[in-house]
């Protein structure tokens, strides 16, 4: 009897060796993220500058087959209360540079502006920034608004400005 259980002992624990291995827990399974949706609106940013006050100005396109409502309220951005085109802007080097400040808290009154854009239509938002000291800036514009019932944020490719 021991001569039986010593010759089948080894193929017994392979057996055993691969029915554990059938019952390992599955790995979990991969969680799939879809990519985020494409935004309907194009946006383009552009510059003028006035001696050394800044314009911006904000170009959004519909680029969808259909009507968009766009609806938006005034943020604090860059030192006052106001619509897009919100900005930031860096020094040439890469340095943020800091909004002026008047030392008080500012709070923007509620006002919600709705705007539907037909395919294809243009909104063009403008805001126009306090006198910079001389240099060279990258300046970024974007939009925050919702469109759809969703949150939406379109940003313009930055733009490089040369101040005198």
């Amino acid at each position: 009897m021991k001569r039986l259980l010593v010759v089948l002992l080894p193929a017994l624990l392979g057996s055993c060796a691969v029915l554990g291995g059938m019952w390992e827990p599955l790995p979990a399974p991969a969680v799939l993220s879809s990519p985020a949706p494409a935004s309907p609106l194009t946006a383009r940013a552009g510059a003028s500058l006035s001696g050394r006050e800044v314009t911006v100005v904000l170009t959004l396109q519909n680029g969808s087959g259909q009507a968009l409502a766009l609806r938006y309220a005034a943020q604090v951005n860059w030192g006052s209360c106001g619509l897009p085109p919100y900005v930031a802007l860096t020094r040439a080097g890469g340095a943020p540079v800091p909004a002026p400040t008047s030392g008080e808290r500012l709070t923007c009154p509620e006002l919600q502006f709705t705007r539907t854009l037909a395919p294809g239509e243009t909104l063009t938002l403008k805001r126009t920034l306090p006198p910079l000291a001389p240099g060279t800036y990258t300046l970024t514009a974007w939009f925050d608004g919702t469109a759809g019932g969703g949150p939406l944020r379109v940003q313009a490719a930055p733009v490089v400005l040369e101040v005198r």
